[in-house]
């Protein structure tokens, strides 16, 4: 057996409480959880990574990620060589249909493999420098008075940039909130606005004549209508006078494809969680990048492991423009300082030096 074979696979369930419950327009979140998964080398090498479920937008619970990482995943990969990293990929990828954050948790334990292996930080693996990662935060659906004095809160705690969830209130209300709270913070802080597919093209496109008229300090506006109505997506994008970005509209590579063909974005949110992982990630920001699209990194309501493999893309990856990798802010506890330790509005991965 080669010191490098896959000797034994584990998977356990881990929860940690959220601050306060996270709302958007699709779901209420009141804890990050996640399936983490261990693999172990016959040279005593353990690589972990972890699978956050998502039923509104990948479709599992943990109950049923944990089955199909079990049930699927462990024969699949149980007696692999780790050196034969293209066949491994292949398999984690084609094991099975959809199951985007199962593969996702396996892939990130095997880089994790991969670049103990080569003596390096994963940043590096992926072909970056170590270095911290500065991240927005959500301001999830609240009444506006509490998401008001939430940005207070967190300008004085050092972020720099607000995402602003928006599409459950009605229409009138939130084009006022998105006004109110940049009044609130000032001009220098920067707004991220996401609809998560409330909304219509014509609202859509009537918010964005008010808030461009008003000057606001608005980065992009994110996924505003039905991931499949790309029609939509390119006929906001045609005509917004701000940067609209696809989300669930795109999880793989293929999607990506699909809707810079058809203009139908500005940018493309990534998530390691929808894409199935690190390699399919970097085939979706390949594509942008070619095309002239930048990217971000986003997030679910993950645990530290693999919000520190998001990190370490986004450092290796000029493409990405923006982080929102907010989830390890928003717990009641502090994250694993073994993974990432946080400082203001930026994420140190663990080994980059706080000089």
């Amino acid at each position: 057996m080669s010191k490098t074979t896959i000797e034994q696979i584990t998977c356990d369930q881990i929860t940690s409480p959220l601050k306060r419950p996270f709302i958007t327009a699709m779901h209420q979140v009141n804890e990050n959880r996640a399936i983490r998964v261990r693999i172990a080398l016959a040279n005593g090498l353990v690589g972990v990574g972890t699978a956050t479920p998502n039923e509104k937008v990948t479709g599992e619970t943990l109950t049923t990620l944990k089955q199909v990482m079990t049930d699927i995943f462990n024969p699949a990969l149980l007696h692999q060589d780790v050196a034969d990293w293209g066949n491994l990929l292949t398999r984690v990828r084609t094991v099975i249909v959809n199951n985007t954050p199962a593969k996702a948790g396996f892939e990130i334990a095997l880089y994790d493999l991969r670049r103990q292996l080569f003596g390096v930080s994963l940043t590096e693996l992926l072909g970056g420098r170590p270095q911290p990662v500065q991240t927005d935060y959500t301001i999830s659906i609240r009444p506006i008075p509490d998401m008001i004095a939430e940005a207070r809160e967190l300008i004085k705690q050092g972020f720099t940039a607000l995402k602003l969830k928006l599409g459950t209130r009605p229409f009138k209300e939130d084009i006022q909130m998105v006004a109110q709270i940049s009044a609130t913070v000032g001009p220098d802080i920067r707004l991220r606005l996401d609809i998560n597919q409330a909304w219509t093209v014509k609202q859509t496109l009537q918010a964005i004549q008010v808030w461009y008229a008003a000057g606001l300090p608005i980065d992009f506006i994110e996924q505003p209508v039905d991931r499949l109505n790309i029609a939509g997506m390119q006929a906001i994008t045609a005509q917004s006078l701000i940067p609209i970005m696809a989300d669930e509209s795109v999880f793989s590579a293929h999607d990506a494809l699909q809707v810079i063909h058809h203009q139908a974005c500005d940018m493309v949110n990534i998530k390691l969680m929808k894409s199935g992982g690190l390699s399919e990630a970097e085939k979706i920001n390949t594509i942008c990048e070619t095309a002239g699209i930048p990217c971000m990194l986003g997030c679910m309501s993950e645990s530290e492991i693999s919000i520190a493999a998001a990190a370490a893309f986004v450092a290796a990856h000029r493409n990405v423009h923006f982080a929102d990798l907010d989830s390890v802010f928003m717990g009641a506890q502090l994250p694993d300082p073994h993974y990432l330790t946080l400082h203001q509005d930026q994420l140190w991965p663990a080994g980059v030096r706080h000089d």
